[in-house]
């Protein structure tokens, strides 16, 4: 974890966070004290903890949620999150209380989980959408996003009611989807998709694929306070949805 100095010519501070096994750190985000948020995967059984929701590595992989206070010297909360098989998490954001929200996916079957949309794994690997209290010591929502094929997740944003976005890629033809969406269905190996979860992880407000006949995937999200989402990646797909186009074909 490393903060970069407003001109870029020196370190703030810069660490290593890991334990005896391989670690990697996928998201990152920031609050407004200039702590710092980090998510991603580790393989350690001595990763450091603090003040964790989880104090062991349930699984031999489990995703893990870090906070680092701003100037880099102390853990505030470190905390693994994972089942009994291998869990991946990819990004990170924070809302005005601090709350973290995590996204990526899992194998396991026995995920924590806190009033969940999706109670159980679809299959293979499913992506997962949580939210950690301020404190980094509970759930406040944690749910299975995915279908019986492969869906993972790569991004997650906030809009200003605490709605959360994900996107990713899922390879399910029966991905949990909603009424109303621009695409129904899957169209090709892989599609992106992108879900509009309520604030607090109550329900799925919408869900859609978004991609053609070839392989797509979702990698990021961004949200504008009102909603409206900007989602980016990859595609194969020549008949990928385009829509007033700075670049219309593949």
């Amino acid at each position: 974890v490393a903060e970069l100095a407003t001109g870029g010519s020196t370190l703030v501070y810069s660490s290593y966070l890991g334990g005896s096994g391989a670690d990697f750190g996928q998201g990152i985000a920031v609050d407004s004290a200039g702590n710092a948020y980090v998510t991603g995967t580790t393989q350690s059984t001595s990763f450091p903890v603090v003040n964790a929701f989880q104090s062991i590595n349930n699984g031999g992989q489990d995703a893990f949620v870090t906070k680092v206070n701003f100037t880099g010297e102390q853990l505030l909360y470190s905390t693994y999150l994972g089942g009994s098989q291998a869990d991946v998490s990819q990004a990170i954001t924070l809302d005005t209380s601090n709350d973290a929200y995590i996204t990526g996916y899992t194998y396991s079957t026995d995920f924590p989980l806190a009033s969940p949309i999706q109670n159980t794994l679809g299959g293979g690997a499913d992506a997962f959408v949580a939210e950690l209290n301020p404190a980094g010591s509970a759930l406040t929502f944690s749910t299975y996003l995915g279908g019986s094929g492969d869906d993972r997740a790569y991004g997650v944003a906030l809009d200003g009611s605490k709605n959360v976005f994900v996107a990713g890629a899922t390879s399910s033809a029966n991905f949990p989807t909603t009424s109303g969406i621009f695409q129904p269905s899957l169209r090709g190996a892989s599609n992106a998709f992108v879900s509009k979860l309520s604030a607090g992880g109550a329900s799925l407000l919408y869900s859609t694929f978004l991609g053609g006949t070839g392989v797509d995937q979702a990698n990021a999200i961004a949200v504008t306070s009102a909603g409206a989402a900007f989602v980016t990646g990859y595609t194969n797909s020549s008949d990928f949805p385009t829509a007033s186009p700075i670049q219309a074909i593949l």
